[in-house]
């Protein structure tokens, strides 16, 4: 081609510039719209992972602070309800009141222990015993003590007049000047006098069952802090973030600080501060929860605030949870990074392989056009009729160089767009590996919940039953022969009690306390202590112990609960008896196994999966949460749990344990 006829095609729109064009049309408009798409989705994601996760924290904190208002009704009433509270009132007793009242008020950590008449005359403050007389009619708990002779509890608003009866250091402790606070709601007056208070309130009884009395107490919310401590521990743990604690708690009265763990930039509480003005209006004035990101003393929490009521149902509070904001805001801007960098990227290279492309399409283009050029121009000199003749072979050259560098770049764009497939692949794997996790944290919160409702649900009534039990053994005579039975009775309701507890502390993830202990010879303490099913149920026990089984270092017995719940399992797959097969063994890669095998009715594939989750079981009586336990014992102690099982044939469960505790050996 001449320079002349070059230069005049190149003087025109190419048909690599269309081609380059329309290219970056193409790739450009559905890359923008990918980009904004992802950008949402991932920001709905984010936001919605760390609302749901503020929702869940609330109801754990109002399963904790109802948890010790159950606490101080349970003092109150087992207090009200023992023989020497009867006669005192009775006898008007002042000295026997004031001893074990001041014992009571110390023992169950209490702020106020004060005894009434049944008109709700003072007969004594157990912390300031010479203020009585005064009558307690007007307080609503005692009110309704007198009016229904029934056990109330809740949190009330208690006057400053009334605090300085019981205590001045109580007045003093409610006593709180407002400090400035920016968007609050404008208010008359400048601090706050009265105090809250979680209380109860009991009658009294003398033998005849006749009502007496009432006795009453409480504990003042205001600068005490174990509430709300306990909150941010149980939720949040000992989690930071760049030195910041990562999540918060806090007790208003109406809209004032009173009990927080929120920090002042000097590292104090922020207490005597309030609620924005937005706030305010949602949760005192609609009673509605309020959930939204929020401006807290100097940070952003991403927040979730609800009424507090009292006997009335006046709002007179509001119990809070925060999580910094910071962490998911980072964690936000770097997946949108990692994601416009990987959609910039494969937009750079689509570009690189879409003008490569187009060269290719418009070198031969432009040598046809020269041709055709030429013969338009009339160039028939023989060189030409000789370019002819080349021409079709050069032609045909072109076309084939042409295919061979589309097949070059059709692969490189295959072999990229199965890595990219990968990569979306890992992701998606990521994603789903997350929301498990997630799924399995709303799980262990659900079972934070049910833990509270539990300790609420069974203590009650086993303190009833460990009540008459112990007035009971309190009037029977040495030598009674139902004494014993009364003393059985009375230690294992306590030992109902420590269960209980235990499943909280569980629900609370309770790190474990790691022992050195032989394995084996816990294996023989669960089958003592499950001799009495086996034989009940015609089984046979087959052991086959490791006698060169390292020692391990693990919580003695959060293990022995694992398998105990395995080992009962597999007793109630054998109702017609059969055989139980328990083996420990050393792995080579420094851990030990515990295989429980029955040869009972075996579990449904499609039910191995679910085995695990709160709340699934197989069975008509039970809880579903036996595995859920072990499972997360287990996990806490770095170990996993594998099941192997047949329909009508057996299964087996496998405990994996490490020698050595993940923290190092401790004593």
């Amino acid at each position: 081609m001449s320079p002349k006829t070059k230069r005049g095609l190149m003087g025109q729109k190419s048909i690599g510039r269309h081609l380059l064009l329309n290219f970056s049309i193409a790739i450009l408009i559905p890359s923008l719209i990918i980009c904004v798409v992802g950008v949402r989705i991932i920001y709905l994601r984010v936001v919605r992972q760390a609302q749901s996760e503020v929702v869940s924290n609330l109801r754990s904190g109002r399963g904790i602070y109802d948890h010790y208002l159950n606490r101080i009704e349970s003092a109150i009433r087992f207090t009200a309800s023992r023989f020497f509270i009867k006669d005192a009132v009775e006898k008007k007793n002042k000295e026997m009141m004031k001893v074990e009242l001041k014992r009571v008020l110390k023992d169950e950590k209490l702020d106020i222990l004060t005894v009434t008449d049944a008109q709700g005359l003072v007969l004594l403050r157990a912390r300031n015993p010479e203020i009585y007389g005064d009558t307690q009619s007007q307080n609503e708990m005692v009110a309704r003590v007198i009016e229904t002779e029934g056990v109330v509890a809740g949190t009330e608003i208690i006057p400053r007049e009334e605090l300085l009866k019981e205590s001045a250091e109580l007045a003093a402790q409610a006593y709180m000047e407002f400090t400035p606070t920016p968007k609050a709601k404008k208010r008359a007056d400048t601090k706050e006098t009265s105090g809250m208070m979680l209380m109860a309130a009991a009658p009294i009884f003398n033998r005849e069952g006749k009502f007496i009395g009432i006795l009453y107490g409480g504990r003042l919310i205001n600068q005490n802090y174990k509430i709300v401590d306990e909150i941010k521990q149980t939720v949040f743990g000992n989690e930071t973030y760049k030195g910041r604690e990562i999540g918060t708690a806090t007790v208003f009265q109406h809209d004032l600080r009173i009990s927080t763990n929120v920090k002042n930039k000097d590292g104090t509480r922020a207490i005597t501060t309030r609620v924005s003005e937005e706030v305010y209006d949602a949760i005192l004035v609609r009673g509605e929860t309020w959930m939204d990101e929020a401006f807290v003393v100097n940070d952003w929490y991403i927040t979730a605030y609800e009424p507090i009521y009292d006997l009335e149902k006046n709002i007179i509070g509001i119990l809070y949870v925060g999580i910094l904001k910071r962490p998911y805001t980072v964690l936000l801007w770097n997946t949108l990074f990692i994601f416009l960098g990987a959609a910039l990227l494969g937009i750079f290279i689509v570009i690189l392989v879409s003008i490569r492309a187009s060269r290719y399409f418009s070198v031969p283009l432009m040598r046809m056009a020269g041709v055709a050029q030429k013969i338009a121009n009339g160039d028939y000199n023989p060189r030409v009729e000789i370019k002819r003749e080349d021409e079709i072979g050069y032609l045909a050259q072109a076309w084939n160089q042409m295919t061979d560098k589309l097949v070059a770049a059709q692969r490189s764009l295959e072999n990229w767009g199965r890595e990219l497939e990968e990569r979306v692949k890992e992701s998606t794997e990521e994603v789903k590996r997350m929301e498990r996790q997630l799924s399995q944290a709303d799980k262990l919160a659900s079972l934070g919940k049910l833990a509270a409702g539990v300790a609420h649900e069974i203590n009650n009534p086993l303190t009833g039953v460990l009540t008459n039990a112990s007035l009971m053994l309190e009037e029977l005579k040495d030598g009674d022969p139902e004494k014993e039975d009364l003393e059985t009775i009375v230690r294992e309701t306590m030992r109902c009690r420590q269960i209980v507890r235990g499943l909280l502390d569980f629900a609370r993830q309770r790190t474990p306390e790691r022992t050195l202990i032989n394995v084996n010879q816990l294996i023989e303490s669960t089958l003592q202590l499950l001799q009495n099913q086996i034989l009940l149920q015609n089984i046979k026990v087959r052991k086959q112990l490791d006698e060169n089984l390292p020692k391990i270092w693990v919580d003695a017995d959060q293990i022995q609960q694992v398998l105990v719940n395995i080992a009962l399992n597999a007793i109630e797959a054998m109702p017609k008896g059969g055989q139980l097969t328990i083996k420990s063994d050393s792995l080579t890669d420094g851990k030990i196994s515990i295989a429980i095998t029955d040869t009972g009715v075996g579990i449904k594939m499609e039910d191995v999966k679910n085995l695990f989750d709160p709340f699934f079981t197989t069975k008509s009586s039970g809880t579903g949460l036996g595995l859920a336990i072990s499972y997360g014992i287990v996990q806490e102690h770095s170990g996993e749990i594998k099941v192997h099982s047949h329909v009508h044939k057996g299964s087996t469960f496998t405990v994996i344990l490490p020698v050595d505790s993940p923290a190092g050996k401790e004593a």
